[in-house]
């Protein structure tokens, strides 16, 4: 979606967001504000269109929109949640141009974080200073993050002028869309979806290398390098996790559906099928990214021999919070495909259930079956919109893969 669609925000006039609560607030562009240490604080933009009808709030992390529920009013705070995450934003209206409150993450216990958000009058993300002639980050750099176990990652970046976008790849997945701006020789990115919290600063340092620094929410801080390298790749995410079972006799499914029922695979309604088995999180953001794409595929090739099982393992304490969470989901993104209930997010339930994986390592994994039974694919990890190559290539071998199967 086009940022030029965002224009009407710019009419800075302001009502109430509620008739019957009523709260005065400007129409715009605001910058908002996560504290996350004393001294580190991630910035986002926030949009907020003021209608006679009630307010929109959106966020917006490079080219991707980020759409909240219509606001409530509770005990004279106003509460407006994430449309894809159990999180909201909790605040109260200081002026016209000023929240403050905090951003409540009920995916976990107690973790709230320090919010603020002002009407914007800079073109800047973070605060600059005067300095001029930005150093450049633009381009492809490997990447390692620091900590027990040293993990590669490949970080792309697109500068114009100091304003930046770009992401991070590792072989789990991606961070999704970050964006920010370069002050000085320092980049500063962010992405906030209101699943995640992400901020990345990088020192560009005199020999053209990066020593960065990333948080995650409050409860994660490590510390980075990364150095320009074009043919840098990581390794292969069809090479991660393998087939150990003898023979496709061995992919054997039992769970849950929605209504509690029982469901068995392999069953009727996926023989001599071409079957994505996808496993999942609700609260898991590349999970979302996947879904996205693999309804496109499920649309498209459904009538012609594809079937796609989504296996959701969630956040709560009970079958009912992690079916509701699935149900949730399913309506979001209107899927109209089979989902069932693995169970709680622990990576042993899913090695419990998938006897026949040589290991499980991230969500999402997707297995991908022949109309004969047989496993064709594991990939692991999702590289969504926000890698650009990454992901079209991905889209292509897919697509192409599924056309072969389902042509067999």
């Amino acid at each position: 979606m086009k940022f030029i669609l965002f224009s009407f925000f710019f009419i800075f006039s302001y009502m109430v967001c509620d008739a019957k609560n009523p709260i005065a607030i400007k129409s715009g562009r605001w910058v908002g504000t996560l504290e996350l240490t004393h001294n580190k604080k991630l910035f986002f933009e926030l949009f907020i269109d003021v209608q006679k009808s009630g307010c929109k709030f959106m966020v917006k992390n490079g080219n991707e929109i980020v759409p909240l529920n219509q606001p409530t009013i509770k005990d004279k705070e106003i509460h407006v949640k994430f449309s894809n995450f159990n999180t909201e934003l909790v605040f109260k209206v200081v002026n016209k141009t000023t929240i403050v409150g905090e951003w409540v993450n009920h995916l976990k216990a107690n973790y709230s974080i320090p919010f603020h958000a002002t009407l914007s009058v800079s073109n800047e993300l973070f605060p600059c200073s005067n300095a001029t002639n930005p150093a450049q980050f633009d381009g492809k750099w490997k990447t390692v993050f620091k900590g027990d176990h040293d993990e590669d990652a490949i970080g792309v970046f697109t500068q114009k002028d100091k304003a930046v976008t770009g992401t991070f790849l590792t072989e789990t997945g991606d961070y999704r869309f970050l964006s920010g701006n370069v002050d000085g020789n320092t980049m500063y990115l962010s992405g906030f979806d209101g699943s995640h919290a992400y901020l990345f600063i990088a020192h560009q340092n005199s020999e053209n290398k990066l020593e960065g620094e990333f948080l995650s929410g409050i409860h994660h801080y490590g510390q980075w390098t990364a150095e320009r390298n074009e043919h840098f790749e990581l390794s292969n995410p069809d090479s991660l996790t393998l087939f150990v079972g003898k023979t496709k006799e061995d992919v054997v499914l039992k769970f849950k559906n929605l209504d509690e029922t029982e469901f068995n695979y392999p069953n009727d309604q996926f023989k001599n099928k071409v079957v994505i088995i996808q496993i999942l999180g609700t609260w898991c953001a590349n999970c979302m990214d996947e879904t996205v794409y693999f309804k496109e595929l499920y649309d498209k090739y459904h009538d012609k021999g594809l079937e796609i099982l989504t296996v959701g393992y969630e956040t709560g304490e009970t079958f009912k919070d992690y079916s509701d969470h699935l149900k949730a989901f399913q309506q979001r993104f209107n899927l109209t495909n089979p989902i069932v209930v693995g169970g709680g997010v622990r990576k042993s339930n899913v090695l419990d259930d998938f006897p026949f994986l040589s290991s499980f390592s991230s969500y999402p994994t997707s297995i991908f079956i022949d109309r004969h039974g047989n496993v064709a694919r594991i990939h692991t990890g999702f590289s969504g919109p926000s890698t650009g190559k990454y992901y079209t290539n991905y889209r292509e071998e897919t697509q192409k893969l599924i056309e072969n199967l389902i042509n067999q």
